[in-house]
């Protein structure tokens, strides 16, 4: 029986390729599709650190589609269908702009948020090229997974940190962009470390050093410091995701969770009563010894089952049903 021959559209070049972890998921996930398909590469664009690449698809509506090296393309050659694969913290034209197509199948998004996703600015529906509101797609999306940063030895540091007797009381964040992070500015600093930035090894043997990690949105509301808490079975501790993965976060049993106030549009620029708040949630669970444990479990567990690139590609061949494809 012959393989279908299917089309991979997936930008990087010498600078972008290793900076971050879900390149190195679209080279495995490359490999795992040459299982079941001959794969054609169109993986290279010298020019993608400074601007999409722009791609033509076969049963495509719109010339030159920009893609992002946070996204990935799967096309059937001979029938025209499509996958979207993304990653990107914004609505991007590849998320948006082939939704009305019939030809586009499924388009998997890390960052799901039905809100986000469907709606410019909270409010204003996002529409096709026929004035269409995108929502009416919502059947094609589906939520994804997301990655850590960095290669580190996650397991390593989980059983390093199971090792440590005596852990630190206060809450840990480190990290960039905390001018769009001014919900930090607002907590009561005898209560968690400096904010600043430090070299990674530092970071990562520094943090399995306390019982309780902060996560905070960034551009988008998964950070790649989430799915390394998860991963050293860190607790952490947020207000509740808007957000979703394909299998859930379980607030208060994956994560330590505050529910979302009426007047909380954005986590990231909190006021300080939602600090206070928070900052409660933390005083009522920092010296529940069995409850840390319980969530640190379950992180981990949600880790293993979830994280792991092989059960990554497996699920993800499924979300596609790509086996669809396979005469």
């Amino acid at each position: 029986m012959d393989k279908p021959i299917i089309i991979v559209h997936n930008p990087c070049n010498e600078i972008t390729r290793y900076i971050r972890n879900y390149n190195f998921f679209w080279d495995y996930f490359t490999e795992y599709l040459k299982r079941f398909f001959v794969l054609e590469e169109n993986r290279y664009y010298e020019h993608i650190h400074k601007e999409p690449y722009k791609i033509n698809l076969k049963k495509g509506t719109h010339r030159d589609i920009s893609v992002l090296d946070c996204e990935y393309v799967i096309e059937n050659k001979e029938t025209g269908e499509f996958h979207v694969i993304s990653v990107s913290d914004i609505e991007s034209c590849m998320i948006h702009n082939e939704a009305h197509n019939p030809f586009c199948k499924t388009i998997l998004i890390s960052q799901y948020n039905p809100r986000r996703l469907f709606y410019y600015k909270d409010t204003i529906p996002y529409k096709d090229i026929n004035g269409v509101d995108i929502k009416e797609y919502s059947y094609k999306y589906k939520p994804w997974v997301y990655f850590q940063s960095m290669f580190q030895n996650l397991d390593m540091l989980y059983y390093k940190r199971k090792s440590i007797a005596k852990k630190s009381d206060v809450l840990y964040f480190r990290g960039s962009s905390l001018n769009e992070r001014t919900f930090l500015d607002h907590i009561d600093k005898k209560y968690v470390t400096e904010f600043n930035s430090v070299a990674p090894d530092y970071y990562f043997n520094e943090i399995i050093n306390h019982k309780i990690a902060i996560s905070i949105d960034g551009k988008g509301e998964f950070c790649y410091r989430d799915v390394e808490c998860l991963g050293m079975g860190i607790p952490f501790i947020r207000y509740e995701y808007k957000s979703v993965f394909d299998n859930f976060l379980i607030p208060n049993y994956h994560y330590i969770s505050i529910p979302r106030p009426p007047d909380m549009t954005d986590y990231a620029y909190g006021t300080k009563e939602h600090a206070d708040v928070f900052i409660k949630k933390y005083l009522d669970v920092v010296d529940n010894e069995e409850f840390l444990s319980f969530i640190s479990a379950n992180a981990r567990k949600y880790y293993e089952d979830n994280f792991v690139y092989d059960k990554i590609a497996d699920r993800t061949f499924d979300l596609l049903n790509l086996k669809s494809w396979i005469k």
